[in-house]
This record gives C-alpha cells, sequence and structure tokens, in this order.
C-alpha cells in the first residue's frame, strides 16, 4: 500500500490515518474539499482509486473526466516505483491530453528508503510533470500536492483560454463578447461574482 488514502486523508481532514488491510480501498473513496490559491476559490473532487490488481479494471473510468492525476509510489518499496510507470501510460492512453500529472513519493518519514530522489525526479521529467516527496504520516508536503496540481490545471486552462481569445481576435470575431459566460474557465472572476470553480471539475 503506497498511502493513496492516508494522503487524501490527511489533506482533507489534517489527520494522520493509519490503512491496514481491514480498512485499505477496495473500490473507490470521493472526498470534497475547497481549496483557496492566490485569492480564487476551488472546488476539488478527489476520487482515490483501489491500486490492488483485481480492481485495475475500473481505474480507466475515472480517467477520463479527470482534470488532474497525482501517481502515488512508496519509496521503501521499489515495486511501487515500477508500477508508477504503468500509470503513466495509462494516463497517456485513456485520459484528456490536457490532464495535468504529479508524481509522489510517500513515506520519507521512513528509515528504509530505497527509491532516491533523483531517480523520481528522473520519471517524472521523461512524463514532463513535478514530483513530490511527502509523508502522510507527519504531513510533510501533503497540502503542497493539491496546491501544486491544481495551480498547474488553473494555469493550463488559463493559457487555453488566452490562446482562444487571440484566435478569436485575429479572425475579427465580434461575438466573442457576447458569448463571454460561456467561455468562462476555472476560477475566473466576472462582474458583480466572486471566484468560484466550475461545479464537476475533478481534481484528482
Amino acid at each position: 500500500m503506497v498511502g493513496k488514502t492516508s494522503i487524501s486523508t490527511r489533506f482533507i481532514t489534517g489527520k494522520f490515518v493509519k490503512i491496514d488491510l481491514s480498512n485499505r480501498t477496495i473500490n473507490t473513496n470521493t472526498f470534497q474539499k475547497s481549496l483557496e490559491i492566490n485569492n480564487k476559490i476551488f472546488n476539488l473532487t478527489i476520487w482515490d482509486t483501489a491500486g490492488e490488481e483485481k480492481y485495475h479494471a475500473l481505474a480507466p473510468i475515472f480517467y477520463r473526466d479527470a482534470k488532474g492525476a497525482v501517481i502515488i509510489f512508496d519509496v521503501t518499496n521499489r515495486e511501487t516505483f515500477k508500477r508508477a510507470t504503468k500509470w503513466f501510460r495509462e494516463l497517456n492512453e485513456f485520459a484528456e491530453k490536457d490532464t495535468k500529472v504529479i508524481l509522489v513519493g510517500n513515506k520519507i518519514d521512513l528509515p528504509n528508503r530505497v527509491i532516491t530522489n533523483e531517480e523520481a525526479t528522473q520519471l517524472a521529467r521523461e512524463y514532463d510533470c513535478n514530483f513530490l516527496e511527502v509523508s502522510a504520516k507527519v504531513g510533510t508536503n501533503v497540502n503542497e500536492i493539491f496546491n501544486s496540481l491544481t495551480s498547474s490545471i488553473y494555469q493550463a486552462r488559463k493559457k487555453h483560454k488566452s490562446e482562444k481569445m487571440e484566435f478569436n481576435e485575429d479572425n475579427n470575431n465580434t461575438n466573442y463578447g457576447s458569448n463571454r459566460s460561456k467561455k468562462l474557465k476555472i476560477g475566473e472572476e466576472t462582474p458583480n461574482t466572486k471566484h468560484y470553480a466550475k461545479k464537476g471539475d475533478s481534481c484528482c
């Protein structure tokens, strides 16, 4: 067990919950939390999918609508690090092309580490994503996982919006202003409204 549920629970509640055979994820857990970044509010829906091979066939169902994904391995277990490559390949196959990914090495509080920072950083570089070392037990960098991933999603969608605006301007599209409400992206401010994430957006 790499600690997916422990990380999610630590982020949601701020508390560490030790997961054993009696309470491990056997299908899918769903968590929700609002996150504020730079005065913008993002409503996150986090899907904690089961990692066991017998539940593996269900995973692609959740890839399709996800805006972001967290791939987690245990720094004390090389087999979990090897499986991370398989998760990357599956995301490339089933997820949307603009899905943002972050690689996470959990359990850095333990002394028997076998995966080095350099190895994990190289893997993240191969798949063009960020890498974080965390400890669900201590709480190290857990919040940063979701802050970093949410920021990446927002910046990518903001860039995409900007590119669409440039395209519309270059083609003298005069309908853009009148259709503005249809083109709003996550976290964008409109007159007389606060920042809210688009309902139904799934982060991780």
